[in-house]
């Protein structure tokens, strides 16, 4: 009966052993695929963006005026590239304003990171308790800047917003792709909330 048993077991593991490699496998590719599809489709994004906007690159680090070499640290061993318009003046997505409190000098960027994007906050300029507050996947043509407690008052007062909200006496951030509807994160009581 031991025998019959022990011949039933190897006879069974003989069986079931190729179909688990062949699903291994085929998980493997599959995950490979999806990452290996998401990237095509980030770079293909990038492709596109840059056929409308000719001066957008993707900057290292290293490349962007204006980060201090401990800022630039950071974000080369997050992996990070940041999208920039080469040929605007205009700040966008390494931008400087007092994002946690009011008379702060904080620094926030938008990293890409293969597949994903993120918005990192530098309290103070430094890397102290630093902050990933959001992360979404890659958009080329994604971008982020400041918005004053001004901008953000006049549109809590025009969404009729002004008792939800709290008062605003600090800068937000504001983010979201050229020419679409941006998203605004707001700094309050010790979380980060979406604004108007």
């Amino acid at each position: 009966m031991k025998r019959n048993v022990t011949a039933i077991v190897i006879v069974l593991a003989a069986l079931l052993l190729p179909i688990a490699f062949v699903a291994k496998v085929s998980a493997q590719e599959v995950w490979v695929r999806t990452v290996s599809d998401r990237m095509i489709l980030a770079q293909h994004n990038l492709e596109q963006a840059q056929q409308d906007w000719p001066d957008l690159q993707l900057l290292t680090p290293d490349k962007v005026r204006g980060l201090s070499d401990k800022l630039r640290a950071d974000l080369g061993t997050r992996g990070c590239r940041i999208p920039m318009f080469t040929k605007w003046d205009g700040r966008h997505n390494v931008i400087r304003g007092a994002f946690l409190h009011a008379g702060s000098q904080d620094v926030a960027v938008l990293c890409l990171v293969e597949d994903d994007m993120s918005i990192i906050v530098y309290p103070e300029g430094g890397v102290k308790d630093v902050q990933q507050i959001r992360k979404f996947p890659a958009d080329a043509y994604r971008m982020i800047h400041a918005v004053s407690p001004f901008v953000l008052k006049k549109r809590a007062i025009r969404d009729q917003a002004t008792e939800r909200l709290p008062e605003f006496d600090h800068d937000g951030i504001e983010d979201g792709p050229v020419g679409e509807r941006t998203e605004t994160t707001y700094f309050h009581a010790g979380n980060w909330i979406n604004a108007p």
